[in-house]
């Protein structure tokens, strides 16, 4: 077991990661703890709790959704069993609610929040991101979402936002097919929070949009995937207001 531990922690703690090999010396050691379940012991304890955190963000890395929700909980189990090895606790719980946001999972959020107490939910950044992120998107104030990748307490962050931005731009491109019959790509490109023309238009070209010179043109309804209800107005308002906002910090 002592020998697998190590072998997982320094593997882990190569950059670049090596994925296959990480996965493996996450195998190796679940199947030497397989005999060892007593929680009392120290070096039993302390490879239960790496094994558990590094599975997590491991599927993280691997866009694994469905084991990051199995070795969460398995996470949060771990700390209540063993509570003396939960430095890291509010790091695993602050990607959970990033995940269960990302997810649109919104009764598990505040579920799982419930749980953490108030003053950590506004002081500790690792829980105060996902709580700021939920406020903006029930806002509608979707650049804040943009704004806060530029401050995250923990790279792996960066993904679920991700997630959440495209989310958003769909929505808002559906509601963009459904209101207008000509938009400038300039003001596309802010409404839908693209840093740069390659990447509104790579988007408008995924969703088949006619670029009229510096223009996109809506004559024909494009397929929509589900029905929306967005106020395009309020949303490009918003968006060009902190468009400018990052402008001034940047």
């Amino acid at each position: 077991m002592a020998a697998a531990h190590k072998n997982l922690l320094q593997l882990w703690s190569k950059e670049p990661k090596d994925n296959a090999a990480v996965q493996k010396a996450l195998n190796d050691l679940s199947t030497a703890l397989s005999g060892a379940n007593d929680m009392n012991d120290k070096a039993a304890a302390l490879a239960t709790k790496d094994l558990y955190e590094i599975s997590v963000l491991q599927a993280i890395n691997n866009g694994d959704f469905d084991t990051f929700d199995d070795n969460i909980n398995q996470v949060h189990t771990y700390y209540i069993m063993v509570p003396e090895n939960s430095e890291n606790k509010h790091l695993m719980t602050g990607l959970h609610l990033m995940f269960l946001l990302a997810s649109n999972r919104l009764s598990d959020f505040h579920m799982l929040l419930e749980q953490v107490p108030q003053k950590e939910q506004t002081s500790n950044a690792y829980i105060s991101t996902p709580v700021r992120i939920e406020q903006s998107l029930m806002e509608g104030a979707y650049n804040k979402v943009v704004l806060t990748e530029k401050n995250i307490p923990n790279p792996s962050y960066s993904v679920f936002i991700r997630i959440m931005l495209d989310t958003i731009r769909r929505e808002i491109a559906a509601s963009i097919e459904k209101s207008f019959k000509v938009l400038t790509a300039k003001d596309a490109a802010v409404m839908l929070l693209f840093d740069n023309d390659q990447q509104m238009l790579k988007f408008a070209g995924e969703r088949k949009w006619h670029l009229d010179g510096e223009r996109f043109i809506f004559e024909v309804e494009v397929a929509q995937e589900k029905p929306v209800n967005l106020d395009t107005v309020r949303i490009a308002t918003q968006t060009i207001f902190y468009a400018k906002q990052l402008e001034q910090i940047v």
